[in-house]
């Protein structure tokens, strides 16, 4: 997967099995997805919120878009309306970056790493 040390060092959480590093700050977030080729696909069932902009890093996302299909490959783009019904079917090997202008997930805690 592509995503450098600063990323993965974010704080870390789980979405329909995949791993999901979170930026958060001023109530918007940003959150770095991957599912590892090694994983089965990621379903994450239809739902709604704010805008949201989203680039596919590698790999594929089909997305459902009200009642249409989608195919995103590696470097395509997707920017989905507020309360448009929406899922996502992550294939194994794919990563991306989905931006919103709300926070979406709840984020962990970080710990202290031992000795500090």
């Amino acid at each position: 997967m592509p995503f450098p040390g600063s990323i993965r060092r974010l704080p870390r959480t789980n979405l329909a099995g995949a791993d999901v590093f979170v930026h958060d700050a001023d109530g918007s977030q940003i959150l770095f997805i991957e599912v590892p080729a090694d994983r089965p696909a990621a379903v994450v069932a239809t739902h709604t919120h704010d805008v949201e902009w989203g680039i596919v890093v590698e790999g594929e996302i089909e997305m459902t878009l009200g009642d249409r299909v989608e195919r995103h490959g590696a470097g395509s783009t997707h920017l989905i309306p507020k309360g448009l019904p929406h899922s996502f079917r992550f294939a194994p090997g794919t990563s991306s970056v989905h931006y919103f202008v709300e926070r979406r997930v709840d984020v962990p805690p970080r710990t202290a790493p031992p000795g500090h």
